[in-house]
């Protein structure tokens, strides 16, 4: 990956995500990268294994002129305040999803983002993993023509996220920022990125009571695209058996893709498969967050507007935090 010498990197969060995004940067080439975190055990050590400098605050880390892009992997409910502060020191900026828990301060974001002329791109890396891209592709093609609706499925186990970590007290189970719906917003995503534009027709949530955690578990968003098409993503980290996958039927065929079987099939309306796409093997899943992190500095290279901008992140904030509001079923 081609990279100007020029560009730095303050990571802010050193946690799985936010070391991911550093070990990434520094393989890119990048080779000013600081890191920030308040907590100096985990910051430290991710710092001697890179070589990398650290500080302990957001603010001594903007101190340095020679940082032009903040990547925000701390925990959801900062992500604001600190994009915030960082578009407003003219860096460029990098969010992990989901962008925030809550509405307050999208608008003031948006306009500091604007006004200091800063790429914002909220990381979503499931648009660069082989299976979407593809699917998102084939519909840009017109090959199942218009597309009339979809089920978007992610199914997984908290406990296994992060195993050696305590679960109940990550901030997945906290009920003002964690819960199923903002953790795999990623399928709310997806699903916007492939039908366009929606607005939430219902929502049916499972509170995580077998898990022990005061926050939803389970959630079934029925969407309402605006070209017509409907969606039905299913959003669950209660599943023990690891499940992803999309279906999309259009006019004149079908779409499908899973996770597990490596492959996205074109089908006739009838269901028969007319052309099969393979990933291949081995598939190194970091892949999609190193085609992530290249896209972005190919757009802040070009000033092109990336990916998974700030616009298309809000858009699919609104319609989780909309299905946070329902009644648990």
């Amino acid at each position: 990956m081609e990279t100007p010498s020029h560009h730095g990197a303050l990571v802010v969060g050193t946690g799985s995500i936010g070391a991911r995004h550093a070990r990434n940067l520094r393989a890119s080439g990048i080779k000013q990268i600081t890191l920030c975190d308040p907590a100096a055990r985990s910051r430290e050590a991710l710092a001697r294994e890179l070589s990398c400098d650290e500080c302990s605050s957001l603010e001594e880390g903007l101190n340095d002129d020679a940082i032009d892009m903040v990547f925000i992997c701390s925990p959801t409910k900062f992500h604001i305040a600190q994009a915030m502060m960082a578009a407003a020191h003219g860096r460029h900026l990098f969010i992990e999803k989901p962008l925030s828990h809550a509405s307050e301060g999208l608008d003031e974001l948006s306009a500091i983002v604007a006004q200091n002329n800063v790429t914002c791109m909220v990381g979503c890396n499931m648009r660069f993993h082989f299976g979407p891209a593809t699917v998102k592709r084939l519909l840009d093609e017109g090959r199942i023509g218009t597309p009339r609706q979809a089920t978007v499925y992610t199914g997984s186990y908290l406990p296994d996220w992060h195993p050696g970590t305590d679960y109940r007290r990550s901030y997945s189970a906290d009920p003002l920022q964690g819960g199923a719906i903002l953790d795999c917003i990623h399928e709310i995503d997806l699903a916007l990125w492939f039908l366009g534009p929606a607005t939430l027709r219902s929502c049916a949530t499972q509170q995580a009571d077998t898990l022990g955690i005061p926050v939803e578990g389970t959630a079934d968003l029925q969407l309402d695209h605006e070209g017509g098409s409907r969606s039905a993503v299913h959003l669950s980290f209660m599943e023990k058996e690891y499940k992803r996958f999309c279906a999309i039927e259009g006019s004149s065929g079908k779409l499908f893709w899973d996770f597990h079987k490596k492959s996205v099939e074109v089908q006739d309306a009838a269901g028969t498969v007319r052309e099969r796409f393979m990933q291949g093997d081995p598939y190194d899943i970091n892949r999609m967050y190193v085609d992530e992190l290249k896209h972005f500095l190919q757009c802040i290279s070009s000033g092109s507007d990336p990916m998974g901008n700030l616009h298309e992140a809000i858009s699919a904030l609104s319609i989780a935090l909309a299905a946070r509001k329902t009644k648990k079923r």
